[in-house]
């Protein structure tokens, strides 16, 4: 890769990771505040479309609010910092398909709406090793323990 491509890289990884570590935070820091107020009860529960029935199940269950939340923000903090780059691009992956089950059809565009894009963006990151560039995975890569444990490089990259 030249520097250009690694710039691009870079920024993309940055770009949405800095999404999802933000969408993570602004539900994980209502979990310590008095109001606790943070629930994805109200949006699960008024999905109208074919997966109604799949997610209207979900409302009001705190483990689906805590996975989502903290879900959101580790894999925006791993992507940031570039270390386990493809497992943290396969959850994020889990929970945008998750996202754009819950939103179809979208309002705006009928296939190809932004949680579509947004895991095609993070199937390019893991595609090109992203935490490679100017991330935590390369050193990890070259760390003895990955070294002895090959299967480890496959979460890296």
């Amino acid at each position: 890769m030249n520097t250009a491509e690694k710039v691009s890289v870079l920024l993309l990884r940055l770009s949405i990771g800095w999404l999802f570590f933000y969408a993570g935070w602004s539900k994980v820091i209502t979990f310590f505040t008095d109001a606790k107020d943070w629930t994805a009860a109200g949006f699960l529960s008024q999905i109208p479309g074919p997966f109604a029935g799949l997610f209207s199940g979900m409302a009001g269950n705190a483990l689906v609010d805590y996975l989502n939340a903290y879900g959101l923000l580790l894999v925006g903090a791993a992507l940031i910092l570039g270390i386990f780059v493809r497992w943290s691009a396969f959850w994020g992956i889990v929970i945008m398909v998750l996202y754009y089950l819950a939103s179809f059809p979208a309002e705006h565009s009928y296939i190809v709406e932004e949680h579509f894009i947004y895991a095609l963006v993070l199937v390019v990151l893991a595609a090109v090793g992203a935490g490679r560039v100017w991330g935590l995975d390369r050193a990890l890569e070259n760390s003895g323990f990955v070294k002895s444990n090959s299967w480890l490089v496959k979460l890296l990259g």
